[in-house]
């Protein structure tokens, strides 16, 4: 499956150097230039509650074909307000509704529609992270398999059977600040990533003083729901330079929705209601909605 068999990965004990309440005081803040403490493949345990805080190794020879799919996206820029960093990123996998986006189903992400190809091998990979996650440390997958089940998602919704995650996101060549990923289940995430020629970018999770290197074609798992993270700043060393980092992850949003069948019906119905209404408020026959 990889360069390095899961089951000889080393093992590295780390210490907690900030408390929960500490990291929490750097969300939202720049990530400093670190320099990578972690450059090999492995499995770091805290030294304290002996719990599994990172995983780190090779992805599989199939690499390029990720590659080829991350380049080819086209995506979209944002601006964070807080830090004034522009972020490109483009979503996959499945999104929950959003009504005042006049997304009025559980569906799918664009991505589907307009990039397919792209998008299957996204979710292919989706499948190829799940069977690492389980040989690596199977009773945490069991784990985030229960929560998920717990919290009534259907697993229609999941990118596939095997596969914990609904959603994912590419980011292209993006500097992000600390943050939790407050909107995800309990469950761990997978994030590879493909880049060339570009410095800095590297993982850092300032709990344990720890920043990965995010080395091309490895892959990460950690919990980014639990620990505070971001991503150093980067600097290009030729024009093409790039760093891309895929982020799989389960969306809490997506546990309010109801089989991929009902939430077409229901969309349905809800565009028709407004678009009735519209209509009703144009003749006359209704009064406008009031904003306040």
């Amino acid at each position: 499956m990889s360069q390095i068999k899961i089951a000889d990965l080393p093992i590295h004990r780390i210490k907690r150097v900030l408390s929960e309440e500490q990291a929490t005081e750097l969300v939202g803040t720049v990530v400093p230039d670190y320099e990578p403490t972690c450059n090999e493949a492995g499995i770091w345990i805290d030294d304290d509650t002996e719990e599994i805080v990172f995983v780190y190794f090779p992805m599989p020879d199939e690499v390029n074909i990720l590659r080829k799919a991350v380049l080819n996206i086209k995506y979209g820029e944002t601006i964070r307000q807080s830090t004034g960093l522009k972020n490109k990123s483009r979503t996959f996998g499945m999104a929950p509704r959003k009504i005042y986006q006049k997304r009025e189903s559980c569906r799918p992400t664009t991505l589907a529609q307009e990039q397919p190809m792209e998008h299957a091998v996204l979710v292919k990979f989706a499948e190829k992270f799940a069977d690492m996650y389980k040989e690596f440390a199977p009773h945490l997958y069991e784990n985030d398999k229960k929560n998920l089940a717990d919290a009534g998602l259907d697993d229609e919704w999941r990118m596939t059977d095997d596969a914990l995650w609904t959603s994912g996101v590419v980011n292209k060549s993006s500097t992000l600040p600390y943050h939790r990923d407050g909107f995800n289940f309990a469950t761990w995430s997978a994030m590879p990533v493909i880049r060339k020629n570009m410095a800095g970018g590297y993982l850092t999770i300032p709990e344990y003083n720890f920043t990965c290197s995010c080395r091309d074609g490895w892959v990460t798992f950690f919990a980014g729901y639990k620990y505070v993270h971001g991503v150093t700043p980067m600097s290009p060393k030729t024009k093409d330079a790039y760093r891309y980092s895929i982020v799989y992850y389960a969306l809490r949003g997506m546990k309010d929705c109801f089989t991929y069948a009902v939430e077409t019906a229901k969309a349905k119905e809800r565009r028709t209601a407004r678009e009735d209404k519209m209509a009703a408020v144009l003749k006359g026959e209704a009064e406008a909605p009031v904003f306040r």
